[in-house]
């Protein structure tokens, strides 16, 4: 079995439970790298093909190797593109884009939208891993009509990350600036005494103290965090 680093056990999870309630259907690996996500998706039979793209040739045939040496040939195709260029989406799709900045992402998504258009928008699962700019990440996708399905967290060699699955509806909303930097469904879990929130948050808040100098985003989201927590 595949093995893989806690973050990307985490990623490997939330598309876990994406299957849970989506029929059989495809993972498409956006900046696969090694290709190891997708290979554990196939060995566990969450998926029935992978896609794995990146934007440089050298990654992409690490990818291309480790699904052939792992017997997925037949399953498999990797693409040499940038985001999700030139891979149109289908039913049922779970789009993994994780290990990247989060205004790549939301490039990503934006372009995936126009290509693809709502309706198949409508029909996949994203399952997100910023590596920064989470606030800008969640007011795009609360603005752009996304939902929520679930958010998470670990911690991998002393450096925190957070993996937000999430599907679109096709309607637009608002979320607070403390939501934006804090993660809306993270919230409710640190409310309900989710310990690696709790200890994540507390990470945040250390980062925010100094950011809230340059960012009037982090210093609402700080503040608004400090009278909720009383």
């Amino acid at each position: 079995m595949q093995s893989l680093t806690t973050r990307l056990e985490m990623v490997f999870k939330q598309v876990r439970s994406a299957r849970g309630s989506v029929k059989d259907g495809r993972l498409i690996d956006v900046g696969s790298d090694h290709g190891y996500l997708a290979v554990r998706c196939l060995e566990e039979g969450l998926v029935s093909n992978a896609v794995c793209t990146e934007i440089h040739k050298a990654p992409a045939q690490r990818s291309e190797k480790a699904l052939i040496d792992a017997g997925f040939r037949e399953v498999s195709e990797v693409f040499v593109t940038d985001g999700l260029n030139g891979v149109p989406l289908k039913e049922n799709d779970i789009i993994s884009i994780a290990g990247m900045g989060g205004l790549n992402i939301v490039d990503i998504i934006t372009r995936a939208l126009k290509d693809n258009g709502p309706e198949m928008m409508g029909k996949v699962t994203f399952v997100l891993q910023p590596q920064k700019s989470n606030d800008i990440v969640r007011k795009f996708l609360s603005e752009t009509g996304f939902d929520y399905e679930d958010e998470s967290v670990c911690k991998d060699r002393d450096i925190f990350y957070n993996c937000m699955r999430v599907v679109y509806k096709g309607r637009s909303s608002s979320i607070t600036d403390e939501e934006a930097c804090y993660g809306p469904l993270l919230i409710k879990k640190f409310n309900n005494g989710d310990k690696d929130v709790a200890d994540y948050f507390r990470h945040l808040d250390d980062i925010f103290e100094i950011r809230k100098r340059s960012n009037p985003t982090v210093k609402a989201a700080l503040e608004a965090r400090k009278k909720n927590e009383g």
